[in-house]
Order: C-alpha cells, then structure tokens, then sequence
C-alpha cells in the first residue's frame, strides 16, 4: 500500500520540526516550504559548522519504508536544496538532496552516524523537477534519484545500526544563503522494496 502524505486524509501524520514561518499546501496536494536563512541539518566532522536548523516535515515509520518525492528549487544560493531525510535521533540521519553547488544542480547525499556528518557530492542533473527516493529495509538504505521518475540512478548505499525506529520526511535548507522556495509536488510512503547494489 502507498500512501501520498500531502492528501488531505493523512496531513495529520506530519509533524514540524523546526516549523518555518512560511509554507503551504497547495489545491493539488503540493507543499511548497520557504527555508530560512542560514538553514541546514550538518554535523562537520571538524566541528565548524554544527546546525540542525533546516524545516523537516516528517512522519514516524518503522524500520522498514520507501519514500519518494518530486521536488524543484528555487536555486539562489550555494547548498540551497530540498531533501529527503530519515531520523533516528539528533546525532544519527540521513538525507538525499536536491542541491546548487554554486554552478549547477547536483544530487548530495550526508550519512551522519553518532554527530559526524560524511557529505557526498554526486550526479549534476539536466531537470528542474528530479525524483528523490529513499529505502530502508532494517539496517540497509539506498538513496536514488531519477529524471522521469522511471529509470532510477542509485547514489548510496550504506548502512545504519543505530535503532530501528525512525521519523522521514522532508527537508528545504539554505545553509549559506538568505533563504529559498522548495517545492515538494508529493510525498508518497510505502512498504519497503529490498534493495542491492549486487
């Protein structure tokens, strides 16, 4: 069973953290979030840069789900983007975003495991609207991303051991910048499907 979390029938699933002083749902079920400035979920490595201030919109889900979405940017400054993000506590996450690296759009991709982010920059994309999938199946994840929403591009695979429950959902950030639009046209839940890169 699929579920779009944007309907009227399953908004209340959804719940704030860090709520942003400017977002909405649309006539056609769409979610447009305006991130603040200086917006971010990172936790470097070297201690310098430490936020965990980014809106994410999120549901609880067991440990194991699919998550999928389309999502546009209103690219203004470097690391604007919008993500896809699971949560198991403060200091273990991890999110697939959408993001202007200051000359292009790329697909990113941070695991952060006990409050250390590992921050991955990826494929540069040739659409305004890419899809972004997240699966966990127990302690095994994938991030992917697609054009057309058919043929799917795998970005990571990695594991996480930390818990089993977790909150996913959505992210817009503006870690640099003065602030941006993401636009989220669904969010759709599901069953896991198991995954491999072998």
């Amino acid at each position: 069973m699929t579920l779009n979390l944007f309907v009227n029938e399953t908004r209340n699933q959804l719940s704030w953290m860090n709520r942003p002083e400017r977002w909405e749902f649309t006539d056609l079920d769409e979610l447009t979030i305006i991130a603040p400035p200086e917006s971010d979920f990172f936790q470097d490595p070297a201690g310098k840069h430490i936020a965990s201030s980014a809106p994410f919109l999120s549901t609880p889900v067991g440990a194991s789900f699919e998550m999928t979405t389309r999502i546009s940017v209103d690219m203004r400054h470097k690391y604007d983007s919008g993500c896809l993000m699971f949560m198991m506590d403060h200091y273990n996450w991890a999110k697939i975003c959408f993001e202007f690296d200051g000359q292009c759009p790329i697909i990113v991709s941070v695991v952060t495991r006990e409050g250390m982010s590992d921050d991955c920059n990826s494929v540069q994309v040739a659409v305004d609207n890419p899809y972004l999938r997240m699966t966990k199946q127990n302690q095994c994840v994938t991030f992917s991303y697609s054009e057309d929403g058919a043929d799917w591009t795998l970005i990571r695979y990695f594991g996480m051991n930390k818990g089993a429950e977790c909150v996913a959902g959505v992210v817009a950030q503006s870690p640099q910048g003065e602030g941006c639009s993401v636009k989220f046209d669904y969010l759709s839940l599901s069953e896991s499907k198991a995954e491999s890169r072998f």
